[in-house]
């Protein structure tokens, strides 16, 4: 599982961040495909689904970074 930051600058310098998380690559590129205007949606989900946590990609007046890189599956909660 991935939980991957999405920030935008707007006109006026304010940033917007959404944080998601996906299971697969897969759901992640449904996602930019459905909300998002990006030219060439493969490439840009590949580099981001690569990050290290805590690193960025910047593309189209937006940056994605991974948050946090968890296993997907049955997890202990205290």
């Amino acid at each position: 599982m991935r939980r991957i930051n999405i920030t935008r600058k707007t006109a006026n310098l304010d940033t917007i961040r959404h944080t998601v998380s996906f299971r697969n690559k897969d759901k992640f590129i449904s996602y930019l495909r459905d909300n998002y205007s990006f030219h060439g949606v493969l490439l840009l989900a590949n580099k981001v689904w690569n990050l290290n946590v805590g690193t960025k990609y910047q593309q189209d007046n937006y940056t994605f970074s991974i948050q946090s890189k968890a296993r997907a599956g049955n997890q202990l909660v205290l």
